[in-house]
């Protein structure tokens, strides 16, 4: 490959334009490009008209394609935040002439080759789209802001919506997966859910499992997807599509779930108590949005409910300081990829097995388990930060750490301390709050002991009875571009 800079002359209407890319940024002087127009949700597809000179820089993860279009016009696709760094990114098409028409085509080569270095370019997906998703938002979603910015990526996909519950996981157990580079999810996070347990059911789960999948924020609740792009762009399509064109497989943990003789796999939360609640006792506020979980838990939270249960874990580490100061260490380590590491399910170890037994085994003290018998206002197992917008519950989360955090909030927490630890968790500071117990577990065990209520898996409604959970590490892969979950606890 030649050396950077690489640079090429062109002609943006009347101005003359040095197009500049060193590796990191695109660069240009000269005719800057008019605002696009975002009505209705649309992105522009046409060229912009030259204004006043002006400089542009893009960076090397927002440029989709270099194209050479009609003989002499070079057009690059790009999708940045033209608004500013919170704001949802834009597709533009920067239209150039080109009289130098070699150059161009070795310029063209030269920049392609390096911004899909290590990354598939033109990748082939499968997308399910869940039509009542997002207040029913989420066909329009796909058609107007991601389906646009895959086709000026160069990706093909092959689409299907849901019909029924379970749609999803029926599609997922039948997929042939060598035909696809991911299977991406227009949804909230049941739909994901749903494809995970697919392809953990799978005869060739073996091979299955590899397969990425990619959340395109379409729901109420867009956990992955928030965790992944963080608060201010978790729910935001043209940056969740760009992450998944440009992102590796990045290796994540699931959550083994047991209870009765039923097994699935959850990826976000295992919830008792006021959390699945707000989660599955909301369903007629769904026209509220996101704003349904907040509205909720605060009225809970002021009526002080709890929860009787027996609750069982095996710790790893308790003190929230503590917790902060491994997660910042494992933050700053080089990132490790799905294809440079080695899981548990592979063809020597074809299965998953619990290391604790599950639901039906009895505890073994010999692995260091800790039992309580009280009430709580809730108990929460989760494996990732964000469970939705403004909640950030389990802020130590890491992708691959093979632990599940514990969050509960127990009995007696008081109505002053308990609207201070819901401000808490729009930023995680609650779990410095002397009434939240946070921590590291291999596995814990919860028995309700109320007549009835809410469990929620992954926000499935699932019997009330008890149930296990335990981490495993790296069992499915998630496309990212940065190889871990944005940050979301203070240095």
């Amino acid at each position: 490959m030649a050396s950077f800079p690489f640079i090429l002359q062109v002609q943006q209407g009347q101005h003359q334009v040095e197009l500049s890319y060193n590796g990191q940024h695109l660069e240009f002087d000269g005719a800057d490009f008019d605002e696009p127009k975002q009505s209705s949700g649309c992105l522009p597809c046409g060229p912009s008209s030259a204004t006043a000179a002006g400089r542009r820089t893009i960076k090397t993860v927002e440029i989709l394609n270099v194209t050479i279009e009609d003989g002499n016009s070079l057009v690059v696709a790009v999708a940045s935040p033209k608004n500013g760094p919170t704001k949802e990114s834009v597709l533009e098409r920067l239209l150039f002439q080109v009289k130098d028409m070699p150059n161009a085509v070795q310029w063209q080569t030269n920049v392609l080759a390096h911004v899909y270095k290590d990354i598939k370019r033109g990748r082939h997906f499968k997308v399910l789209i869940n039509p009542f998703g997002g207040q029913g938002h989420a066909k329009r979603l796909w058609e107007n802001t991601a389906e646009p910015v895959f086709k000026a990526a160069g990706c093909t996909y092959d689409l299907t919506y849901t019909t029924h519950r379970y749609h999803a996981k029926e599609i997922a157990k039948d997929l042939n997966i060598r035909l696809y580079d991911a299977v991406l999810c227009v949804s909230g996070d049941g739909v994901l859910h749903e494809v995970i347990n697919g392809l953990m059911e799978r005869p060739d789960a073996v091979i299955a499992h590899k397969l990425p999948v990619g959340p395109i924020p379409g729901g109420s609740g867009n956990a992955l997807s928030f965790s992944l792009l963080g608060e201010d762009h978790g729910n935001h399509v043209t940056n969740a599509v760009l992450g998944i064109i440009k992102g590796r497989a990045m290796p994540v943990d699931l959550c083994s779930v047991t209870q009765g003789k039923e097994r699935y796999f959850s990826f976000v939360l295992q919830s008792f108590g006021l959390v699945a609640d707000v989660d599955l006792g909301t369903e007629d506020m769904r026209w509220m949005g996101e704003a349904r979980f907040t509205v909720s838990a605060l009225g809970k939270l002021l009526s002080q409910k709890t929860y009787p249960c027996e609750i069982s874990y095996i710790p790893v580490e308790t003190n929230a300081d503590k917790l902060r100061s491994a997660y910042n260490h494992h933050y700053n380590q080089p990132v490790v990829w799905a294809d440079q590491t080695h899981d548990e399910l592979d063809q020597a170890h074809p299965t998953i097995v619990d290391q604790f037994g599950g639901i039906n085994a009895p505890l073994q003290s010999s692995d260091g388990w800790v039992t309580e018998n009280d009430e709580v206002i809730t108990a929460v197992g989760g494996k990732l930060p964000w469970a939705s917008k403004g909640m950030m519950l389990n802020p130590a989360s890491s992708p691959n750490d093979g632990l599940v955090d514990l969050l509960i909030f127990p009995k007696g927490t008081g109505r002053i301390n308990g609207m201070q630890i819901m401000i808490g968790t729009d930023t995680g500071e609650h779990i410095y709050h002397e009434k939240v117990r946070y921590m590291k577990v291999k596995a814990f065990r919860l028995s309700p002991k109320g007549p009835s209520g809410y469990i929620s898996i992954d926000g499935e409604h699932t019997p009330w009875a008890p149930y296990q959970v335990e981490a495993h590490r790296g069992l499915i892969s998630v496309l990212s571009v940065d190889g871990r979950y944005a940050r979301s606890m203070r240095e």
